[in-house]
């Protein structure tokens, strides 16, 4: 989807701003709760890359406490294979 909000397509842009403002609120929401230093985004989603947050930003920064407000937003290194490097270490850890 975020390849066609890339292009320009309309509709792709305002599902990708109803999107973000749903993130972006319920980050907010949870941000009031554990302060976080950052947001890591990760799985699928993360392959939108920085433009996701362009989207997210706005939603959050209407809607977060004052004190939560320095939280960044980032995108996990491992993206989608994060669940995989996540298996494969309980397994190895716990094989002794």
């Amino acid at each position: 989807m975020f390849d066609a909000v890339k292009s320009g397509d309309a509709l792709a842009i305002r599902v990708a701003e109803r999107f973000g403002e749903y993130l972006g609120k319920g980050l907010a929401i949870i941000a009031g709760v554990v302060n976080p230093e950052v947001f890591v985004i990760g799985g699928g989603v993360s392959k939108a890359g920085e433009i996701l947050f362009d989207y997210i930003r706005p939603a959050f920064e209407k809607t977060v406490f004052h004190g939560s407000k320095d939280a960044r937003f980032a995108l996990a290194t491992l993206g989608n294979d994060a669940g995989i490097y996540g298996a494969a270490k309980l397994i190895l850890g716990n094989a002794r």
